[in-house]
């Protein structure tokens, strides 16, 4: 039995980072104190930095990149928003058109979920600065979250157009378009994204799904392959690899990757049935035997899996009455098999 062709549900993740953007400091006992806490926070002495930057604010109230730069160090000593916040916006209200901190403030926002509100400010950020890529990749993944996926579509396009090697926007576009059976333009932006990301493990994935949609076994193949060495315990990524050697004849190499789903998902019934039906195959029958019954104790309910067993005592245990044990499950499960209902008679 083979998985569904795209594991990607749910939402999107929206990774919140506020970055580190110090703006130049002016002459005043304040620039000098501004300068300072950014020595400080390069040398990742928070504490120093925050002192610094409050006396910078004593010093000088309108300082609005120093409330800025305070929100941004409060939340990298605390990660709590609400802390970070006050001061954000203290210099989004002093300095209406700080594009940064109007984004930073929507990624705090963002990490209250309150997702419209965090649209909004962002949507202001882009405003005020409409090359402001960042913001609007984030804004693409919000429109993901909240299901808006045209809108989503539309912005991930701008992003492209203004940097066309962006990865996530190349991954989520490409992922969108491949739902949208736009399977050509998928695959250039997957191809673009592995070429210049080559350890995005995600986008390898993508792309080896779009292959076999596409009857391109072997690009699946190598784009499995490299998914496996980037993560090494995708079991899912290892599922289709078995599954691809043993469409195409390569009983070893299928084996291989069954076994290693066995190890990392103990509870994965079909990887054991596929495995017991390659043992067969190579005439392994004491492992074979051993994998089917590992996952009909998973999945006793699987028609397939009786079935195999039974053919497998049939055929190559001779043991009629094992054999008809789990044949009389298999049709009592609604399997239908003229041989076999004329044998249990």
């Amino acid at each position: 039995m083979r998985r569904g062709i795209f594991p990607f549900k749910g939402y999107l993740p929206i990774v919140v980072f506020l970055s580190f953007w110090p703006m130049s400091a002016f002459s005043h006992p304040a620039g000098d104190l501004y300068h300072q806490a950014i020595s400080a926070i390069q040398s990742q002495d928070f504490q120093q930095a925050e002192s610094l930057l409050q006396q910078a604010i004593t010093e000088f109230p309108a300082y609005a990149e120093a409330h800025h730069l305070l929100g941004i160090v409060q939340y990298q000593r605390t990660q709590d928003p609400s802390t970070a916040i006050p001061p954000i916006l203290q210099a989004v209200q002093l300095h209406p058109n700080f594009a940064q901190a109007h984004y930073d403030l929507g990624l705090l926002l963002l990490k209250q979920d309150k997702m419209k509100e965090a649209e909004l400010v962002i949507q202001q950020a882009l405003t005020l600065y409409p090359g402001f890529w960042e913001a609007r990749l984030t804004r693409a993944k919000i429109f993901d979250q909240i299901g808006e996926t045209d809108k989503a579509i539309q912005e991930y396009e701008i992003v492209l157009k203004q940097e066309s090697l962006v990865s996530e926007a190349l991954f989520h576009l490409a992922y969108h378009l491949v739902q949208r059976n736009q399977k050509d333009r998928a695959q250039e932006l997957l191809t673009r994204l592995t070429t210049h990301d080559p350890q995005h493990a995600e986008g390898w994935y993508l792309l080896g799904r779009l292959s076999e949609q596409n009857q391109r076994f072997e690009q699946a193949i190598d784009a499995y392959t490299h998914v496996v060495q980037i993560v090494p315990d995708h079991s899912v990524a290892h599922y289709n690899l078995g599954f691809l050697y043993q469409q195409d004849k390569q009983p070893q190499q299928a084996i291989k990757h069954f076994q290693r789903v066995t190890q990392l998902k103990p509870t994965d019934a079909e990887a054991y049935v596929n495995l017991g039906v390659l043992l067969v195959a190579e005439k392994q029958f004491n492992q074979a035997e051993e994998a089917y019954q590992k996952g009909l104790a998973l999945q006793p309910n699987s028609v397939e899996g009786q079935f195999n067993m039974g053919a497998f005592y049939e055929f190559h245990k001779a043991d009629l009455d094992k054999a008809k044990y789990h044949y009389q499950k298999f049709l009592n499960l609604g399997g239908s098999d003229v041989r076999i209902q004329t044998l249990m008679k």
